[in-house]
């Protein structure tokens, strides 16, 4: 498990889940689909606990949208 956090514009979330193994699953089904999409993350809302999907080309470096703690990266 990565401890890396970072910030995401929730809006721009492939998808969501509450349970981590669906979310998994459906980065994989995101992934198989769009092979050269670019990097996916699997990324944990530190408030929420809800889990999101983004391409890793979203997170923010200045700290403007809602703080995530990074789950799994494919």
């Amino acid at each position: 498990m990565n401890n890396e956090n970072v910030f995401f514009n929730p809006g721009d979330a492939i998808a969501s889940s509450h349970d981590f193994k669906e979310a998994r699953r459906s980065a994989q089904i995101i992934k198989a689909d769009k092979p050269t999409a670019g990097q996916i993350v699997i990324a944990q809302n530190a408030k929420s606990g809800k889990y999101a999907i983004y391409f890793a080309d979203k997170a923010s470096d200045d700290k403007h949208g809602e703080p995530y703690k990074i789950t799994e990266k494919l």
